[in-house]
C-alpha cells in the first residue's frame, strides 16, 4: 500500500507568502509577496484597464494568497465591477476594503503575454515552503527519492502545481495522467494543452 505523501507548508493558489509565520502582512508600509500573478489576457475592474501580463503583488495586513483570490475574483466578476466594501484607486492600482482594514496593491512587471481563454491568471516563480515526499517513488521514468522538495510553477498555481505533484506520486502505476508530459533532464512536468507547468528540485 502506497504511502501518502504531504506538503511540509501549505501552498498558495496563486502568490504566496513563504512559511507559516508570514501569514499576515505587517501594519506598516506591507508586505512584497513572492512570485507573480498572470492576467492571461487584456482585462478591466471597474474601468481600470489591466493589461495582459506578470503583476507582482504587494498587501497589507493580509495574506498574500487571499489577495491573489481577490485579484483573480475581481477579474473575473461580472462586468468586472468590485464586489460591496471594495474601492479601487485607479492611479496606484490599489484595492482596498475600509471596514476589514486589508489592501493590497498590484503592479505590472515585465512583458505582456498573449491572449488565452478566461480571465483570472496563474503564479509564475518559487513557490514557498516544500514538498514532502515520504519514501523514494518515481513518476513514469523519472526517480523521486525520499525528502524535500522545491517547487517552481509557470503560468500555474502552487497549490496545484503541489496538488499535481502528490497526484502523480499516488497514481496507479506511477504514470501522467493524460496531457501531462515529463521533461526529465529538468525535472519538469508540462500540461501541453494548458500551457502551464512545474518542475521540482530536490533540497534536503
Amino acid at each position: 500500500m502506497r504511502t501518502v505523501v504531504r506538503c511540509a507548508a501549505t501552498f498558495a493558489a496563486l502568490a504566496l507568502i513563504a512559511g507559516a509565520g508570514a501569514a499576515t502582512a505587517t501594519a506598516g508600509a506591507g508586505q512584497k509577496c513572492p512570485g507573480t500573478f498572470r492576467v492571461l489576457h487584456d482585462d478591466k475592474i471597474d474601468g481600470v484597464a489591466f493589461p495582459a501580463g506578470n503583476y507582482s503583488v504587494n498587501v497589507k495586513r493580509m495574506a498574500c494568497q487571499s489577495a491573489s483570490d481577490y485579484f483573480k475574483r475581481f477579474l473575473a466578476g461580472d462586468q468586472n465591477s468590485i464586489p460591496k466594501g471594495w474601492k479601487l484607486f485607479a492611479k496606484r492600482l490599489k484595492f482596498k476594503n475600509k471596514k476589514q482594514d486589508i489592501a493590497f496593491r498590484v503592479k505590472r512587471v515585465g512583458g505582456g503575454g498573449g491572449g488565452g481563454g478566461g480571465g483570472g491568471g496563474a503564479t509564475t516563480g518559487k513557490c514557498p515552503g516544500t514538498f514532502q515526499v515520504l519514501h523514494n517513488d518515481r513518476i513514469n521514468k523519472l526517480a523521486i527519492p525520499a525528502g524535500k522538495y522545491q517547487i517552481r510553477v509557470k503560468r500555474m498555481a502552487c497549490r496545484s502545481a503541489s496538488n499535481d505533484f502528490k497526484q502523480f506520486l499516488s497514481a496507479p502505476g506511477n504514470v501522467l495522467p493524460k496531457g501531462w508530459k515529463l521533461l526529465k533532464p529538468k525535472q519538469k512536468f508540462k500540461n501541453v494543452k494548458g500551457g502551464y507547468s512545474f518542475r521540482i528540485s530536490k533540497v534536503g
